[in-house]
């Protein structure tokens, strides 16, 4: 084992004087305690009683610690964290805080990414400081490790996710594109282009799943790149693509369209089917900037202002979740079927059990088939992905996997066969 990871081990050159943690639990009694027994070590505690509240707090400011608690009212902490993952990829190491002592909860929360498990009875300061230096340790030796590998993508040619130019790699041609571009008096062009779903995808389903759009969209863009230009991967969802010759008017709306024609598709993800269109920005030089950096800043803006028009809700709007659903969504009672199997579009009343709790859920199922179902809870919860359903009162406890969640609806497939 090397020093830093012996380091990150026993919390060892941690020093919590002037420290930030934040406290996130629904009991304001025990928020105020754990307050107070950070301060006997000066650690300056932030406080949530929410998720909401949480994600409040950490626009403002990361701390350099969290603690968690299991059970937030109507949320669950390993649901949240997964949300915090998604949401700031520079998240503070998170400890869970648990009443439930069990075994099992403490192994899920390890296996989950959190980075210790502590229960709330008779929780001692020295427990809790031991946990926050041993988690910041790791933290820190964990992003130092994430930005060597991160510097050696840069530098690399190609993105190994989708196969184009590298953010470095393009980031070159461009400077030489545009050099040549002044020396000739010529003009070039970039065209931006966005998935404009890839961070919906990972909210609702997932990083995989949004990476395997992502993948099926730059393959898309690369089936169409001419052979005088070249295209790269800018950031995680945004790709551009660079034109040096046949940049006139004409040429660059025959781009355009063809690239919003190519790049509107249907992707499949398990039970659902999901509709992809690309955001497009233009800009060419001399027009919307003098160097690569300014016409850069200037598409930036542009693709941020189409993502505020389509508004939060748009884009899951044009999801067909279940194909067939509603007849009044899927074009009437005349739309072809899609499905291989029978679907049941009556509803059933049915019971969610997860796994760590030990009360169950009313749900209603409906479009049940061999595959998978389309469940309504009757208000917004929070659930991992897989927990236990029953559908109707003789039915048996099935074992589902969580493809989809949008407000109150919910997509599953079955991961077992019925008993």
């Amino acid at each position: 084992m090397n020093i830093a990871y012996q380091q990150a081990a026993n919390g060892s050159g941690i020093v919590l004087d002037g420290r930030s943690v934040c406290i996130v639990d629904d009991d304001n009694l025990y928020r105020q305690h754990l307050s107070a027994l950070l301060g006997q070590v000066h650690i300056r505690t932030l406080e949530a009683s929410d998720g909401r509240s949480l994600v409040s707090v950490l626009d403002k400011e990361m701390p350099d610690c969290i603690l968690l608690d299991y059970n937030l009212d109507s949320e669950n902490g390993f649901r949240l964290h997964e949300q915090l993952k998604l949401r700031f990829p520079d998240l503070a190491p998170v400890i869970m805080l648990s009443a439930d002592e069990s075994q099992r909860t403490a192994i899920k929360a390890f296996r989950m990414g959190l980075y210790d498990f502590l229960p709330k009875r008779n929780l001692r300061i020295e427990e809790i400081t031991v946990a926050i230096s041993k988690s910041i340790a790791r933290h820190d030796v964990e992003s130092s490790r994430d930005e060597e590998v991160s510097a050696l993508r840069r530098k690399a040619r190609f993105d190994d996710l989708t196969g184009m130019y590298s953010r470095d790699e393009l980031d070159k041609k461009l400077e030489l594109v545009s050099a040549a571009a002044k020396r000739k008096n010529t003009v070039f062009a970039i065209l931006a282009i966005r998935l404009a779903e890839y961070r919906k995808i990972c909210t609702n389903f997932g990083v995989a799943d949004a990476d395997k759009a992502l993948r099926d969209f730059a393959g898309r863009i690369r089936a169409n790149i001419r052979e005088d230009d070249f295209c790269g991967r800018h950031d995680d969802n945004t790709f551009y693509y660079v034109m040096d010759r046949n940049t006139s008017e004409a040429g660059l709306r025959e781009r355009v369209e063809r690239f919003a024609e190519q790049l509107t598709f249907s992707h499949h993800i398990k039970s659902a089917e999901l509709k992809m269109s690309p955001m497009i920005a233009l800009a060419a030089s001399g027009t919307n900037g003098e160097s690569p950096q300014q016409m850069v800043q200037y598409l930036s803006g542009e693709l941020d202002a189409q993502q505020d028009a389509r508004g939060p809700g748009e884009a899951a709007e044009n999801w067909s979740s279940l194909p067939g659903a509603d007849p009044e969504a899927d074009g009437g009672a005349d739309e072809k079927e899609r499905r291989n199997s029978l679907r049941m579009r009556t509803l059933q009343p049915a019971f969610i059990a997860l796994e760590e709790w030990s009360s169950k859920i009313s749900c209603t199922v409906r479009n049940t088939s061999d595959g998978g179902a389309r469940i309504r809870l009757e208000r917004p919860l929070a659930l991992p992905e897989y927990f236990l359903i029953k559908i109707t009162v003789s039915g048996s406890f099935r074992r589902v996997r969580k493809c989809w969640h949008v407000n109150d609806e919910i997509g599953i497939e079955f991961c077992d066969e019925a008993k």
